[in-house]
């Protein structure tokens, strides 16, 4: 199961006020990275649709609920807790632009040195394609196909190794699943002009000084 914001996250982090924290989310079923899950259905439709305006970008996350075949009732649900989460709630205007660069937000506390280690780890291994080690680090739950199709051919990028300053403390939490005790982490992947489509998401556990970074899945 994989927990899936309605309206994507690289196409509104930039807006104001925006928090993904408090963001409409949706328990889909499956990886974002295979495509006939019921997750997967839903992020490779809503890859397909434009977002240029906010009110594109919530009209893309209710097409890919539709393809993920959810009912309809579920659907209009999505879009009411949508537009009052955007309109109502952090005030913003259906017709907003998304396009346009990206700029950082802005730097919080830096996360632990071992903790910013793992992630960099991981990080690396996406940067050089490594799609087999990738799919050791989910423990064997993503492909390494439908990784490299998820990186290569749906948000094909040059990525790069963000700057050190961005592995920071907002990017990780708490895990919420008591059978994965430790932090959950989601953090942004790079390219040479700012944050990337793509993000990943996963767990870390401490073990000694060190951690491990396993991880659940890429998807923008």
């Amino acid at each position: 199961m994989g927990d899936h914001l309605i309206v994507m996250h690289a196409a509104v982090r930039a807006c104001p006020g925006y928090d993904r924290h408090e963001a409409p989310s949706i328990l889909l079923d499956g990886s974002s990275t295979a495509r006939e899950t019921e997750h997967g259905r839903a992020v490779t439709a809503q890859l397909t649709r434009r977002r240029q305006t906010l009110a594109q970008a919530i009209d893309a996350g209710i097409f890919a609920l539709g393809a993920a075949d959810l009912p309809r009732s579920i659907q209009r649900q999505a879009r009411a807790a949508c537009e009052d989460y955007f309109y109502g709630r952090i005030g913003l205007d259906p017709e907003l632009s998304l396009e346009g660069p990206q700029e950082p937000g802005e730097t919080l506390e830096p996360m632990p040195e071992p903790m910013a280690d793992a992630l960099e780890r991981l990080v690396n291994l996406v940067v050089d394609g490594e799609y087999d080690e990738l799919g050791e680090a989910s423990e064997g739950r993503l492909d390494p196909e439908d990784l490299r199709r998820r990186v290569e051919e749906d948000c094909p990028q040059a990525l790069i190794l963000p700057p050190r300053e961005i592995y920071r403390v907002e990017a990780v939490s708490t895990s919420d699943d008591a059978d994965l005790p430790g932090w959950s982490f989601f953090l942004d992947l790079w390219t040479e002009t700012g944050p990337a489509l793509l993000h990943i998401e996963g767990e870390l556990e401490e073990s000694g000084e060190r951690f491990t970074a396993t991880l659940a899945d890429i998807l923008p």
